[in-house]
């Protein structure tokens, strides 16, 4: 059996199996990361505290119509593909407000009243490597007991949260 007959088959082969599927692949649409989703879940909680502080010191009052802010920021506007679930809140006479942004990766919350920061707080749900919740928020820490009598054992697990606010 002469292998050199077949040799041009096996090369065929080998482009059709490997070569091609990768030159092909580039004309498909990039997804994000889950390192990305994250990153651009925390600079969107940014934007939106940035376009409320703006609007605030603009027009004396925080809103919670999301249309508003996305109408002074474009980038804003492409980070909500993500896609996050947003929610505004402003109080009574637009002098405070919440908002809270959540992706599969983050939920995040910003809580102002007046000028002041009232409240900050992240909470991680997927973990990703590289891009991890601020400084300002704590992990959950969880606590696991075990009680032995004659009679039973008995597990029980309680979960801390200790959330410390920034003092501005």
């Amino acid at each position: 059996m002469d292998l050199r007959r077949y040799l041009p088959i096996i090369l065929l082969v080998f482009v059709a199996l490997f070569i091609l599927p990768q030159l092909l692949k580039g004309g498909r649409g990039k997804t994000l990361s889950a390192k990305d989703r994250g990153r651009l879940t925390l600079d969107a909680i940014d934007r939106v505290d940035r376009a409320q502080q703006k609007l605030f010191a603009d027009a004396g009052r925080y809103t919670g119509s999301l249309a508003e802010l996305v109408v002074g920021d474009k980038v804003l506007a492409s980070e909500l593909t993500i896609p996050l679930d947003v929610t505004l809140d402003a109080g009574a006479g637009g002098k405070s407000y919440v908002a809270q942004l959540s992706s599969d990766i983050f939920s995040v919350v910003r809580v102002r009243d007046g000028e002041r920061l009232v409240s900050r707080s992240c909470r991680e749900i997927k973990s990703t490597a590289g891009v991890e919740c601020p400084d300002f928020t704590a992990r959950p820490t969880t606590t696991t007991v075990t009680t032995t009598t004659p009679t039973a054992t008995v597990t029980t697990t309680t979960g801390t949260i200790t959330v410390t606010t920034p003092n501005k």
